[in-house]
């Protein structure tokens, strides 16, 4: 009888602990579908000219605190000027998204990180409290964008 309650306790706990991840992944879909899909489209491969892709070209930046910190900008501070991807130009104004909470900030990035570039670690929400209390201007982020690639490639 206590093996049967120690087994559905942890059971129970592991239910519990999973709850989070999935509604958090459930909110990070919901926004990128409802913010992002319009550039960057369902699959993530971004719109020639306008929109870089967002599949496959993350992952060595999340790695990084200063891709990290990059990413954070992005959402906070928005983007304008030409930048490369996959030997591609593309000149578009990113917008940005500093009137959304952190936490569904946090949530669209680990969507797009999990479900684009096999990122499985969960997107830090204290990069947004940081990013917000250095916001830079949009076309500062189009440098430091180019630093962080500088640094840890593409």
């Amino acid at each position: 009888m206590a093996q049967s309650f120690l087994i559905l306790t942890l059971l129970v706990a592991a239910i519990g602990l999973s709850f989070p991840a999935r509604a958090a992944s459930a909110e990070g879909a919901t926004v990128y579908t409802t913010r992002c899909v319009v550039c960057h489209q369902s699959d993530g491969e971004g719109a020639p000219g306008l929109a870089p892709p967002l599949a496959g070209t993350l992952a060595k930046r999340a790695a990084s605190d200063s891709g990290r910190k990059y990413f954070a900008q992005v959402l906070i501070s928005g983007m304008v000027g030409t930048i490369k991807s996959r030997g591609m130009k593309f000149n578009g104004n990113m917008p940005t998204f500093a009137a959304l909470p952190d936490q569904e900030l946090a949530a669209a990035i680990s969507y797009v990180l999990r479900t684009f570039n096999d990122v499985s670690e969960p997107f830090p929400i204290e990069n947004f409290a940081a990013a917000r209390a250095a916001a830079l201007a949009s076309a500062d982020v189009s440098k430091l964008r180019a630093r962080v690639i500088a640094e840890v490639g593409e």
